[in-house]
């Protein structure tokens, strides 16, 4: 399993220097998405190879901080390909939806919000998160599908 992080740590991190590199007229959206797949890869690396339930949190939350602003790069950059213009209060809004997502999320181990409780368990020398769900877990899922709904609106719509 750690081999495979490795993997796709290394390879998110190649495609995003080979997009910085290869395309001169690149897309600001499409560049931060990029940037936060390798976080999220970067994450998920961390988590496997974390000793500590403080470690593991950790590089939970910087895996969340990728995929939290992932699917919003993912929206702008369709509203973009589709042809529609970002106006500012859509991003300010978004961006600060992100950010109180990433909040929430950010409270595991400190406020039972996100996760009431987290432990480590070892599965084939992998660390792996165990996790108690709090009340506030799904909000993420609802975040998310709304994103999902948007994009698909968005495409069949143009």
């Amino acid at each position: 399993m750690i081999i495979g992080y490795g993997i796709t740590t290394a390879l998110s991190v190649l495609f995003f220097v080979l997009y910085r590199i290869l395309v001169k007229k690149r897309e600001f959206w499409l560049s931060l998405l990029f940037a936060c797949i390798t976080l999220v890869n970067v994450g998920y690396l961390m988590l496997s190879l974390a000793k500590s339930v403080e470690f593991a949190i950790f590089a939970n939350d910087v895996a969340y901080l990728g995929s939290v602003f992932l699917s919003m790069c993912m929206l702008f950059t369709i509203l973009k390909l589709c042809g529609f213009t970002l106006n500012k209060p859509l991003v300010i809004s978004l961006l600060s939806l992100g950010v109180v997502m990433f909040f929430i999320v950010a409270t595991s181990g400190f406020l039972p919000w996100y996760y009431k409780s987290v432990s480590l368990q070892t599965v084939n020398g992998v660390t792996k998160l165990v996790k108690d769900y709090g009340v506030l877990h799904n909000a993420y899922l609802v975040y998310l599908v709304m994103y999902f709904v948007a994009m698909i609106v968005i495409i069949l719509y143009s």
